[in-house]
């Protein structure tokens, strides 16, 4: 009986829609992930190609790929669902690794990430945050589509690259802690964009609602 309840919530969870994505008005390019098809059996750790990004703008970038690592094993009801959408992991743990080639050097690259919620509220950001090796983080924030954040929260991630390059790989993900596993992480999609200049900053949650209380108080005053 618990495992067909856990199924069921999985498979709830699995029913969600692609990401949406608020693209900064000054990136060059970018690429992103919302489906899943590579994932280690349970039980298993392993490493997988999701393929090349299901969706990209601009026309810098020639080639794309996102990588999943199964850091720790996980148990039913993890991995993917009857419906690909998310990446679930129950217990257990994994990093992840989007790669760009571009036909321009970039100086700036943001790494956005969409985990879903559950009845226990908005989810946690994962505790090894978006880095690419020699890079600078310059800004991060959230944002959402509820208050309670059960259809989900994105975390990004602006970082400074130490030189112009054509060549992206920015990695994020579980660590390894005592405790572990413990995961509880359902991914929704990736996002990596690119720069030429520093990335106009992302409203956070927090003044994105505060957006919106203004324009229905606006709305009602007319």
């Amino acid at each position: 009986m618990k495992n067909i309840i856990q199924l069921v919530i999985l498979t709830s969870v699995s029913a969600q829609a692609a990401t949406v994505w608020q693209p900064s008005p000054n990136a060059l390019a970018s690429a992103s992930w919302d489906t899943w098809s590579y994932s280690a059996g349970s039980g298993e750790t392993g490493t997988g190609s999701q393929g090349a990004a299901q969706s990209t703008s601009g026309e810098l970038v020639t080639t794309s790929n996102l990588t999943t690592t199964i850091i720790d094993a996980y148990d039913f009801p993890g991995g993917l669902g009857s419906n690909p959408d998310t990446y679930y992991l129950h217990n257990g743990g994994a990093t992840w690794t989007g790669s760009l080639q571009l036909a321009e050097a970039a100086s700036y690259v943001r790494v956005s990430y969409s985990l879903l919620g559950g009845r226990g509220g908005a989810p946690n950001a994962y505790a090894t945050g978006p880095s690419i090796d020699g890079a600078t983080v310059v800004n991060t924030a959230s944002y959402g589509t509820s208050n309670d954040g059960i259809e989900g929260i994105v975390f990004v991630t602006d970082l400074q690259l130490d030189v112009q390059s054509i060549e992206i790989e920015a990695s994020f993900g579980d660590a390894i802690f005592p405790g572990f596993p413990g995961s509880f992480r359902s991914v929704d999609g990736v996002q990596l964009e690119v720069f030429s200049s520093a990335p106009v900053p992302e409203p956070n949650s927090t003044a994105l609602a505060l957006l919106g209380a203004l324009v229905i108080f606006r709305r009602k005053r007319k």
